[in-house]
């Protein structure tokens, strides 16, 4: 019912839309717009069912632009609620009432003279009991309600939506048609800081809108908001989109936070699919989750993605200097807005950065500049350097200048201070060497020869004074038998030597001082672990190497040649590593996702220490 009241009301051009509730609607729905309201005669007939005025000629359902036609909202709610409709038209000197209940019209009559529409709806379901009982708890049927209400501001930032429930101040949006002050409405302040501006136009389709940095993912799908040509939308329209730009970046299981809208032609796109029009067709659905997944990983390549959290628990704690409210609307009420929301708005309304942006205090680390690239998500999970110069990286010169309980090192660089995950770090650095060798070691395994033997063992292999013989539980040997094309690829010489005992005689360059038969039961033991927390197929096809390909490289990574947290490092080791992890393509987390580094900038740091 909100939804359908509030869709009327942008339908009608709203710069405003406010909405009132009480016990979580059953008592009371108000929605106040100032759009251009009706005359006597549409107020009357906008409660007959079948009528609209959205639709003048039949090829206009060809190219819908409103959010409905149906003109079925007000008499299916005037059938089960008492209604109060007022409402008027700039242009007239007096306003109209309608007045409805229960399914019949109660009385016309004039009214004040107002431009917009207000409509009460009270009592809702008052004549169908058992559908009023069927209904959720008055805190649930709320909870909805929000949630309905911020995706149409997100998907309309230049009209300044508010909610009050129960007589108290829920959120606000100001309208100033920027979709960060929409979000930082709803969600707060602290919610923008961590997101990341995107604003793309691939062909004929424009992509725009937040994507959050990976620190904030969910495991729940939620805070996901997508919208076309300003339409509200299902986000698992385009969900493995946005998701493939975040392909090892993010932890499994996690799920990015997003806030899009997504701009074409009208034509192009099929309203018409679904009768609450959130599920839509593209008429070239491939363009689109193509130009989607482009304009996120841009965005994503220019983020910071190590920033520290220190910046933001200060500014959370309300130290964010001398900010103050630089200008404000006539309708704006600065009461129901936090000192966050009042920095926001005075950003806003003098055009600058809000303060406390993404990665503020801070350089930020660009890799399309520093790289000559984006970094895609192909690149992030196979190892392929973006174009450019190959010798570039996308993590600055680091000095180590020692480690934290045998865990953490921490370097000295050009822009502050970095905190580095030992362990993590390694992980990246093996996972991309062997996936050199991956991607190298199938060209040699199809010329090698293979007969019995196997193939032979390439330069990148350590090939073993005394070969190894290990001896496979049941189902490790189908594990083997299953991953030994990945294996021999990777750099392992390994055949089988009867039964459930296998024979090793190499193993890959960059695990040389593990012991081998450890090496291959620690891969074992960590694919099971990835299988498990990522089971079945994988919606990251295409990519240089295919997810069961890229799921064993990481389980090979995690063993135990990685350094593990509680090794003390002395300085050359600590040095060889930094500069390691520099050269691999996605320095910035390990390839499962985690985080690999953490910048306090030196803004952060002159900040916390008040100078």
């Amino acid at each position: 019912m909100v939804k359908e009241l509030v869709e009327n009301a942008l339908d009608a051009g709203a710069c405003r839309i406010d909405v009132e509730i009480e016990d979580g609607g059953l008592s009371l729905v108000k929605v106040a717009d100032d759009g251009e309201g009706m005359d006597a005669a549409d107020a009357r007939l906008a409660f007959e069912r079948h009528a609209t005025s959205k639709l003048v000629h039949p090829d206009d359902l060809a190219g819908v632009t409103t959010f409905g036609f149906r003109g079925e909202a007000l008499p299916s709610i005037g059938s089960v609620s008492r209604v109060r409709l007022l409402t008027g038209r700039e242009d007239s000197g007096e306003g109209t009432e309608v007045t409805w209940e229960g399914g019949r019209l109660v009385g016309v009559r004039p009214g004040p003279a107002r431009t917009g529409t207000v409509v009460w709806v009270r009592d809702l379901f008052f004549n169908t009991p058992a559908r009023r009982r069927a209904m959720r708890s008055p805190s649930a049927e709320a909870a909805r309600v929000s949630e309905v209400l911020a995706s149409a501001a997100l998907a309309a930032p230049g009209v300044a939506v508010s909610l009050t429930s129960d007589g108290r101040f829920a959120w606000a949006t100001p309208g100033t048609g920027r979709v960060e002050d929409a979000a930082a409405g709803v969600f707060g302040g602290g919610f923008v800081r961590d997101m990341v501006t995107v604003d793309r136009t691939t062909g004929e389709v424009r992509v725009s809108g937040l994507v959050g940095l990976p620190r904030v993912s969910r495991r729940d799908g939620r805070r996901q908001y997508l919208s076309c040509n300003g339409r509200p939308i299902a986000p698992q329209l385009l969900r493995r989109a946005v998701e493939g730009a975040y392909t090892g970046l993010l932890e499994s299981g996690r799920t990015p936070v997003f806030v899009l809208d997504v701009r074409l032609a009208a034509g192009e796109v099929d309203v018409n699919l679904h009768p609450a029009k959130t599920f839509i067709r593209f008429r070239d659905h491939g363009s689109v989750h193509r130009a989607v997944a482009a304009a996120v990983s841009q965005a994503l390549a220019g983020a910071d993605l190590m920033a520290s959290g220190l910046a933001s628990a200060a500014r959370r704690d309300g130290r964010r200097g001398s900010h103050g409210l630089a200008g404000t609307r006539p309708d704006f009420r600065p009461d129901l807005w936090g000192p966050a929301d009042h920095a926001l708005w005075a950003a806003a309304t003098t055009g600058g950065r809000p303060p406390g942006g993404v990665g503020e205090g801070s350089t930020p680390l660009h890799p399309q500049e520093t790289t000559g690239g984006a970094v895609t998500p192909e690149a992030a999970s196979t190892g392929r350097r973006p174009t450019g110069d190959p010798g570039e990286t996308v993590l600055p010169v680091l000095e180590p200048l020692g480690q934290v309980a045998e865990t953490f090192i921490v370097a000295r660089g050009p822009d502050g201070l970095y905190v580095v995950d030992q362990h993590a770090a390694h992980e990246r650095i093996i996972y991309e060497r062997l996936l050199s060798r991956l991607t190298g070691g199938r060209e040699e395994i199809a010329a090698g020869r293979d007969g019995e033997d196997g193939p032979v063992a390439s330069p990148s292999s350590q090939i073993l004074a005394v070969p190894v013989t290990l001896d496979l539980a049941p189902g490790e040997a189908e594990a083997v038998s299953r991953s030994l094309g990945f294996l021999r690829a990777v750099g392992f010489d390994l055949e089988s030597f009867g039964g459930r005992t296998v024979v090793i005689r190499a193993v890959p360059a960059p695990l040389t001082g593990v012991p081998p038969a450890r090496l291959v039961t620690d891969f074992l033991d960590r694919l099971d672990e990835e299988e498990r927390s990522c089971p079945g197929p994988s919606a990251r096809r295409g990519l240089e190497v295919g997810f069961d390909e890229a799921r064993a490289l990481r389980a090979m990574a995690a063993c135990r040649a990685a350094l593990k947290a509680g090794e003390p490092l002395s300085p050359e080791t600590m040095l060889a590593l930094l500069q390691d992890l520099a050269a691999t393509t996605e320095p910035r987390t390990c390839p499962h996702g985690r985080p690999t580094v953490l910048r306090i900038g030196l803004e952060d740091l002159r900040r916390e220490f008040s100078r």
